[in-house]
């Protein structure tokens, strides 16, 4: 299905506005409200429903039925200069379903979610698990951040004063300075207290008394994995203990992002408005500098908790229906403010969209049923996996790296693949093999050992790794040994197959078309040019991923550029359209 991308949809009147079918009146008042039976198609997928327009004639605006259409969020999120995203509404509108169908649009990247409630959503994306209880990081490593941490969970709302307030943060850095756990950190607090005025006193005692609500026996204190992970901190066993927590692990994750250790990383924080209610959250200062490290995602009920010079950093606010206040907020621009005063259950405009002054698409996200996935629960621990004696291992430690070798040296993969072999072969659980290989791929990758590019496969874009050795043969060849399952599946005769490195032949030879696979790396496309020249016949230039499609359009009047995807789709369409004859 054919989905519509961010220049589409910004052009949505002129695209996609086509007459529909006339009906009566009473049916097209029907058809007004009741979508289901012309969106029913479109399951799994979000379609745009209607647009919403000025009424010239009353002054006022109304609805304008469309051709509906699948759009693709994804292209529309990361074609505007921010990715960063806001998903708003009431609850019971949708935000659950959308947030899901987003999230696994971005599989191919590390997707860090922060969850709160006990089994929520997120834990059902099929990424795995991990209990925040067991990877608490260190509270006192860092004395800023644990100061803010510390205001944010316990002076979350938008203004707070007093002088408690002004004594807090000075008290918490040099009380913590002085610890090295939660023990040495009360102590502190009973010494302070002997020497302190009566104001003083007053500010210790409530520091001491919220800080029992962060004390966490046998905290896991571990380092953090790279790849996707949700954390979920409803098994802690406070509010404050869940946000507090929370906050110093967003830091913790930030840092990494700037010293690059952690690259164009998506962190999703559900139930956002506990951190974005108060001016001490690390969430302002990443929704401001992430764009060139990630993109930061949140989601909360009301746009009115989202502090104003936050909100201001989201180039893409997807609001389902909201309450008086919010709709209030949007009085600067009265169609923006009527597209979500009449949105029903499912439905959601975005908006920051581009041409709200002039329309406003209302789009709707059809679940299919399969919304929810088993996600494995993992320990939160990255170590090197060591085998039991008479194990696959035989009591020795596993090289991934030379595995890793191994299988690229014999085809390319994904790190899900060679996964799932190393974990049969040692007899290990399959996502502790996951995410150490991630960890090993990525030191590879930036070794130049291996290479790796996005990789369209069924229909989900992946990473898909390949061996530097010889001449990235084993990536092209790969995808050439594909399209030849492909041809051989729908019935397509070939004559000739190529072998790796033979100049001046097609890939693949049939009697009525050619197939030449691209894996985009090289420099030059003059040898392809001289290859078309030499045939009359179609040529089908096949790629890795959509976004190499345009290096290679306008190559030919005779050329066709698709993924492996699209290869399949159209061989299989004009397979059932012939058996119809």
């Amino acid at each position: 299905m054919r989905e519509y991308g961010f220049s589409e949809l910004i052009n949505a009147r002129r695209v996609l506005s086509k007459p529909l079918i006339e009906l009566p009146l009473r049916n097209e008042q029907r058809l007004f409200y009741d979508l289901s039976g012309r969106l029913r198609r479109f399951a799994g997928h979000t379609a745009l429903a209607y647009n919403i327009i000025p009424d010239v004639e009353r002054g006022k605006f109304r609805r304008e039925e469309c051709s509906a259409r699948a759009a693709n969020l994804r292209d529309y999120i990361e074609h505007k200069g921010n990715r960063n995203v806001s998903i708003t509404g009431v609850s019971g509108q949708g935000k659950s379903y959308l947030t899901m169908h987003l999230l696994r649009r971005f599989e191919d990247r590390q997707r860090i979610i922060f969850s709160f409630k006990p089994d929520d959503h997120e834990v059902h994306l099929g990424i795995p698990v991990i209990d925040a209880k067991e990877c608490l990081p260190n509270s006192f490593r860092d004395i800023n951040a644990f100061s803010e941490a510390y205001m944010t969970a316990f002076f979350g709302e938008k203004v707070s004063s007093g002088i408690q307030l002004q004594q807090t943060p000075a008290f918490l850095q040099e009380i913590a300075s002085q610890s090295s756990d939660w023990k040495g950190f009360m102590k502190t607090i009973g010494e302070k207290r002997k020497s302190a005025s009566k104001n003083q006193i007053e500010t210790l005692n409530a520091i001491e008394q919220n800080v029992k609500s962060l004390i966490v026996e046998d905290m896991g204190n571990v380092e953090l994995a790279n790849g996707s992970t949700v954390f979920d901190f409803s098994t802690l066993p406070t509010k404050q203990a869940q946000n507090f927590y929370a906050e110093l692990m967003l830091r913790q994750i930030y840092r990494e992002m700037e010293d690059r250790k952690r690259m164009d990383v998506l962190i999703c924080v559900d139930e956002a408005h506990r951190l974005t209610k108060s001016y001490h959250t690390i969430l302002d200062v990443m929704s401001r500098e992430i764009r060139d490290k990630g993109m930061l995602w949140i989601i909360t009920q009301n746009l009115i908790d989202i502090l104003p010079e936050m909100r201001a950093n989201f180039g893409t606010k997807f609001s389902f229906r909201l309450g008086d206040a919010d709709l209030q907020m949007l009085s600067y621009n009265q169609l923006v403010r009527y597209s979500v005063s009449v949105l029903q259950p499912r439905q959601f405009a975005d908006i920051e969209f581009p041409e709200s002054q002039a329309f406003n698409p209302v789009m709707t996200y059809i679940p299919d049923g399969s919304e929810y996935r088993e996600s494995p629960r993992i320990l939160a621990t990255v170590k090197e996996a060591r085998m039991e004696e008479g194990v696959g291992g035989r009591g020795k430690d596993i090289n991934f790296k030379e595995e890793v070798l191994r299988i690229l040296e014999e085809r390319m993969s994904y790190a899900t693949e060679m996964g799932k072999e190393i974990s049969a072969k040692y007899g290990i659980e399959k996502d502790q093999a996951k995410l150490r290989i991630k960890s090993v791929l990525e030191d590879m990758k930036n070794n130049n050992e291996i290479g790796r590019v996005k990789y369209l496969r069924d229909g989900k874009p992946i990473v898909m790794y390949y061996s530097r050795s010889p001449n990235l043969s084993n990536l092209h060849t790969g995808m050439q040994s594909q399209a030849v399952d492909i041809l051989t599946e729908v019935g397509t005769s070939i004559n000739r197959i190529s072998t790796t490195g033979e100049r001046g032949a097609f890939d693949i030879e049939t009697d009525f078309f050619m197939v030449e696979i691209e894996t985009g790396l090289k420099h030059s496309i003059d040898d392809l040019k001289e290859r078309l020249a030499g045939t009359n016949l179609r040529v089908m230039i096949i790629v890795p991923n959509k976004e190499l499609i345009d290096k290679y359009q306008g190559i030919g009047n005779r050329v066709l550029v698709m993924t492996m995807d699209s290869l399949r789709e159209m061989l299989t369409e004009q397979e059932r359209k012939a058996s119809y004859k």
